[in-house]
C-alpha cells in the first residue's frame, strides 16, 4: 500500500514533515487525472501496451482481447476486481507514480471514480483491512497519531473483521515485517470527502463484501495499539473531510495556479503538475506532444510556450528558456493584447532570465516594461507584483546594493503573505533571496534563519527529491562553512548531493557545484 502522511503540527520531526510535499502533490496528481478528458485513443494505446507486455502469455492476452471488445464504463469495477492485468497494472502505476502509464489508464480511474460516486455508501460504516507492514513504515505511523494519511491507490476493505483477519493466517512475519489490521470508521455524511462504496454487486467476485475507497481518500490516524490476543497491530482511522487538514488552502492555490482550477483539464495541466514535482522529462514529453496539436494562432499556445520556458529555466538552460518566453510574449500580444497583467508577467520572466545571464541592464529594461503593463492595467497591487519586486531585488543584490535589495525582497514577501498560504513554495524564494543578502553582509545568524525558513517551507510543499530542497540544504551548508562549522557544513552539502544525484534527470551543473563544495570542506577537515 502506498500512502503519504501530512503532519499538521509545526514542530514535527523532520522525517514526517518531509512527507508533506509528497502528500499534497500526490493529491494534485490524482485530482488532475480525475478531471482529465480521455478518448478512444487512450484505450487503444493501453491495449497495445498490454499486448506488448504479455506477448507470449496467451491466458493474459485472451483477457486483454476481451477487454478490448467488451469494456464499458459501467463495468469498470468488474474489470478492476478481476484477477487480471488491469488490477496489477493500475495499482503498480499508482504506487510508483508511472505517469506515462497513468495517463493511458486515466479513463479507468475516471470511470471508477464515477461508479463510486454513483454507488456511494449512504450510512456510516466500520471496515477493516489486513496487510503486512515493514518496521520503518510502522514506526512512522506510530509517530503520526493525530495526523492525516492519504492512500495513493484504490483502498479495498471489508465490513467483516473476521474475513480481514483470515488473510493474516497466510502471512509470514519477521522482526522487520509486522501484521497490521486497519480499523476504519467512515461517515458518508461528511461533506467533500472522496467517494467510497459497497461494490459487492459490481465486483467480479460478487459473493465478497467489499467496500472500496477512492484514490486520495484522507483519513485521520486516531490510535495504534498491539492486540495481544490476535497478535496483531491495530491501526484505527477516521475518514476525514478533504477540508479538514490545514493544507486545503495551499492545495487550492496550487490547483488554481497549475492544476487547472475546478474545470475539466487537459494534458497541459497534467504536465504542469509534473513539472512542479520536478519530473521534467515527463513534463517535456507531454508539452512536445501538445505542441504538435496546438495551432500557432491558438491562444493556448502562448501558455504552452510559457510552460516550456519555465521547464528550461528549472533546467538552467537559460538560452532556450529565453526563446520560449519571448515566443510566449509575441503570441500573447498577437492573440490577446489587452491581457496586460499576463503580458507584464512574461516581461518579468524574460527579465529574470537576463538576470540569470548577468545581463542586468537588459533585465532592468524588461522589468520597466513589466511595470508599465501593471500600471496600465491598474494592477500595481496584483499578486504577480511579488515576482516583479523579487526580480528587481536580485539585480540590486548582484550590484551589491544590499539595502535596496532587502527593501525589495521584503516588499515581495509582504505581497506574498497577503495572498499565499504560509507554506506556498514561492514564499521560500524570497527567504532564499533575503538569506543571500544577509550572507553577503556577513550577518550569518539572520541568513541562517531565512535559509532554514526556506527549507521548512519546501519540505512541506514539495516532493522530497525536488532540487529546490537541495538548494536550501546547500545554502545552510554555506553558512556553516562560513562560520567554520565544517562537520555541519558537510552534512548539509551531502544532503543536497543526495537529492541532486537522485533527481530525474540529474542536473550536471548542480552536481559539479555541490561536489566542489564537498571537496573544499573535506580538504579543510584534513
Amino acid at each position: 500500500m502506498s500512502m503519504n502522511i501530512y503532519n499538521v503540527s509545526g514542530n514535527a520531526d523532520k522525517s514526517t514533515t518531509e512527507l508533506n510535499g509528497h502528500f499534497i502533490h500526490s493529491l494534485l496528481l490524482i485530482d488532475v487525472l480525475i478531471r482529465m478528458k480521455s478518448d478512444e485513443a487512450d484505450k487503444n494505446k493501453l491495449i497495445q501496451v498490454c499486448k506488448d507486455k504479455y506477448s507470449g502469455n496467451e491466458p493474459q492476452l485472451a483477457v486483454v482481447r476481451e477487454f478490448e471488445c467488451d469494456y464499458k464504463s459501467r463495468k469498470v469495477i468488474w474489470w478492476y476486481t478481476r484477477d487480471a492485468f488491469l488490477y496489477s497494472m493500475l495499482n503498480k502505476a499508482l504506487r510508483v507514480q508511472n505517469t506515462e502509464l497513468l495517463l493511458l489508464l486515466r479513463f479507468v480511474i475516471h470511470d471508477i471514480y464515477q461508479e463510486l460516486k454513483k454507488h456511494q455508501c449512504q450510512n456510516p460504516v466500520r471496515v477493516y483491512r489486513y496487510q503486512t507492514m515493514y518496521a520503518d513504515e510502522l514506526n512512522t505511523i506510530k509517530q503520526s497519531i493525530g495526523q492525516f494519511i492519504s492512500i495513493n491507490s484504490f483502498f479495498s476493505t471489508t465490513a467483516d473483521r473476521d474475513v480481514a483477519l483470515k488473510f493474516s493466517n497466510h502471512s509470514m512475519i519477521s522482526n522487520d515485517l509486522h501484521r497490521i489490521l486497519f480499523d476504519i470508521k467512515a461517515d458518508p455524511r461528511i461533506a467533500k470527502s472522496k467517494p467510497f462504496a459497497d461494490i459487492s454487486s459490481l465486483s467480479y467476485f460478487s459473493q465478497e463484501s467489499e467496500i472500496l475507497f477512492m484514490i486520495g481518500c484522507i483519513f485521520r490516524l486516531t490510535s495504534i495499539y498491539w492486540d495481544d490476543n490476535e497478535q496483531i497491530w491495530i491501526i484505527q482511522m477516521l475518514l476525514a473531510e478533504d477540508d479538514d487538514n490545514n493544507l486545503k488552502t495551499l492545495f487550492n492555490q496550487l490547483k488554481a495556479e497549475y492544476g487547472g482550477g475546478e474545470e475539466e483539464v487537459d494534458l497541459k495541466s497534467f504536465g504542469d503538475v509534473l513539472q512542479h514535482m520536478g519530473k521534467y522529462d515527463s513534463a517535456e514529453k507531454i508539452y512536445y506532444g501538445l505542441r504538435k496539436k496546438y495551432s500557432n494562432n491558438d491562444s493556448s499556445y502562448s501558455q504552452l510556450c510559457f510552460s516550456f520556458g519555465m521547464l528550461n529555466k528549472e533546467r538552467k538552460d537559460f538560452d532556450r528558456s529565453l526563446q520560449w518566453f519571448q515566443k510566449a510574449l509575441s503570441k500573447k500580444i498577437r492573440t490577446n493584447p489587452n491581457d496586460l497583467v499576463y503580458i507584464g508577467g512574461l516581461h518579468s520572466c524574460i527579465a529574470n532570465i537576463h538576470t540569470e545571464k548577468h545581463d542586468f541592464n537588459e533585465a532592468m529594461e524588461c522589468y520597466n516594461k513589466a511595470m508599465d503593463c501593471y500600471k496600465r492595467a491598474n494592477a500595481t497591487n496584483h499578486p504577480d507584483m511579488a515576482s516583479w519586486y523579487h526580480g528587481v531585488a536580485r539585480i540590486y543584490s548582484a550590484r551589491k546594493e544590499y539595502s535596496d535589495a532587502l527593501t525589495y525582497y521584503e516588499r515581495s514577501l509582504s505581497i506574498q503573505e497577503q495572498h499565499l498560504h504560509a507554506n506556498h513554495p514561492d514564499m521560500a524564494i524570497n527567504h532564499i533571496g533575503i538569506g543571500d543578502v544577509r550572507h553577503s553582509m556577513g550577518d550569518y545568524q539572520l541568513a541562517m534563519h531565512h535559509y532554514r525558513k526556506s527549507l521548512d517551507i519546501r519540505m512541506k510543499s514539495l516532493p522530497p527529491q525536488h532540487q529546490d530542497i537541495a538548494l536550501s540544504n546547500k545554502k545552510i551548508g554555506l553558512i556553516y562553512e562560513s562560520v567554520n562549522n565544517l562537520k555541519e557544513a558537510l552534512e548539509y552539502y551531502n544532503k543536497a548531493a543526495i537529492i541532486y544525484r537522485e533527481s530525474s534527470p540529474p542536473q550536471r551543473s548542480n552536481m559539479v557545484e555541490i561536489e566542489k563544495d564537498i571537496e573544499r570542506v573535506m580538504s579543510k577537515l584534513k
